[in-house]
């Protein structure tokens, strides 16, 4: 048995391996939803955010790139430098150096002005990625799960941090600071920041409106009917 090591076979498996981690990557960030948006609603597939597929992309682009040096210098360098060199090309070789060309620059030129039909593949992706964004309500600070959890009530429901953490208290959401950062804050208790606003803003809608209402304020489900009887 010849256990001698195979660089042809070594390379070639890890071209396919590193494509294949690329190609899925590249689908998922081809649908994925805009950074800052993907982070609010704490979008993900496979359990892996954005940022991580990026990531992941970006890792494998490079091997896939090393790879490829190998495969070009170790396995294919005397046949792919014949379709450069003039001595050694063949009258067939300078169509397909033409075609290939004349495909790449195009298609570079194209994507570059948003051409039709490849707009149309643009397009498609941000469609997908759009009806991800349909229903979310997203505030008017950039990135705000990455204010801490008082000024983001205090700049975004102009509120104070005492009544934010009491309605995260009535809801059973638990360790929140002053200091510490919303998304951190989401994190240690498996909801998205999106999620966060929403209830806030909701249960603060409520409050303040049966405090106009002259209604005493309804502090927490448990006690919510007790309350209504004692209105009652």
């Amino acid at each position: 048995m010849n256990n001698k090591f195979s660089w042809q076979s070594f390379i070639s498996i890890g071209l396919l391996f590193s494509f294949f981690v690329m190609l899925l990557s590249g689908i998922i960030l081809y649908i994925a939803p805009e950074g800052s948006l993907s982070r609010w609603i704490d979008w993900d597939i496979l359990n892996l955010s954005k940022k991580q597929w990026e990531h992941q992309h970006t890792i494998f682009s490079y091997l896939f790139i090393l790879f490829t040096i190998f495969h070009i210098f170790k396995i294919n360098w005397s046949l792919l430098l014949s379709y450069f060199v003039p001595e050694k090309i063949k009258i067939s070789h300078y169509k397909e150096l033409l075609i290939a060309s004349a495909i790449t620059i195009l298609i570079f030129i194209g994507t570059l002005f948003n051409a039709t039909p490849l707009k149309y593949i643009i397009d498609l992706g941000a469609d997908i990625s759009d009806r991800v964004s349909e229903n979310v309500e997203i505030p008017d600070v950039s990135d705000s799960e990455k204010l801490t959890i008082e000024v983001f009530s205090i700049e975004i429901l102009n509120t104070s941090f005492e009544n934010v953490n009491k309605i995260l208290n009535d809801n059973s959401l638990s360790g929140a600071r002053e200091d510490i950062l919303v998304k951190d804050f989401c994190s240690i208790n498996n909801i998205s920041p999106h999620e966060f606003y929403r209830l806030l803003k909701g249960e603060l809608l409520i409050r303040n409106s049966s405090s106009v209402m002259g209604f005493p304020e309804i502090t927490s489900k448990i006690n919510c009917l007790d309350q209504i009887n004692s209105i009652l």
